[in-house]
């Protein structure tokens, strides 16, 4: 991702970007546009292998590894040119984690990690965390911020359900029916299938309380806009 949640927080007062960070930060705003596409196409391609016939397998693994090399260099080359590796690592661990998880697949722990679903689950967070901080880097307006969140979150879930209840009796058998009750649950905070695991379960409930922060947010800048608008009117027919 070409921008962090994480760095968007004000830095404090005893916690200034050293030189080396600052350019750091000019690098990472040069590759925000290519890193942004990157970041869109592994997205579609995490979703995509959740359904692939297994023919396909090999080819869209190669592929992945190489998108996966290609944010491990940009988080590498970053590192070096911070000057502070300790800060630098502390400021973006979840992207050092979720480019960590997948050389787990050359362990013998991988084979017990697939049974609990963990490695897939871990790449659709990982492409949700990385769109989402892509949104955050290059889109200004707190309104088409949310709204690219808020399409990356129910995106993400709906894979994410169907990571997690796949195979399992009752669940939803479609990546398409998964990407519609995250949709519904994320937008209008509106259940339209009960998950059958604990972790499906959990999943519905954040999801549910992010719909209510959306809506919350959306009514409060909603309402500071008509109030702004008042004000400039209020002071239009005081100066007239």
């Amino acid at each position: 991702m070409t921008t962090d949640a994480a760095t968007t927080l004000d830095p404090e007062p005893d916690d200034e970007p050293t030189p080396r960070e600052r350019l750091a930060t000019v690098l990472e705003r040069r590759l925000d546009i290519p890193m942004a596409v990157l970041a869109l196409i592994w997205a579609g391609l995490v979703a995509y292998e959740l359904i692939a016939p297994p023919d396909q397998a090999p080819g869209l693994a190669l592929l992945g590894n190489v998108i996966w090399a290609i944010f491990a260099l940009e988080l590498a080359v970053k590192l070096v040119v911070s000057g502070h590796p300790g800060r630098f690592l502390r400021r973006h661990w979840p992207s050092v984690l979720f480019l960590v998880l997948p050389l787990l697949r050359v362990l013998r722990l991988a084979r017990a990690l697939r049974v609990v679903r963990l490695l897939p689950a871990s790449r659709v967070v990982g492409s949700s965390y990385r769109a989402v901080g892509t949104a955050r880097g290059l889109l200004t307006g707190r309104l088409q911020f949310l709204g690219a969140a808020t399409a990356v979150v129910v995106f993400g879930s709906g894979q994410l359900l169907f990571v997690l209840e796949r195979g399992r009796a009752g669940a939803l058998d479609s990546l398409g029916d998964a990407l519609w009750w995250s949709a519904n649950l994320g937008i209008a905070a509106n259940l339209v299938y009960e998950p059958v695991t604990l972790a499906g379960r959990l999943l519905a409930i954040v999801l549910s309380a992010y719909a209510i922060v959306v809506f919350a947010s959306l009514a409060a800048t909603v309402g500071a806009f008509f109030l702004e608008s008042r004000q400039e009117r209020a002071v239009s027919e005081d100066d007239s």
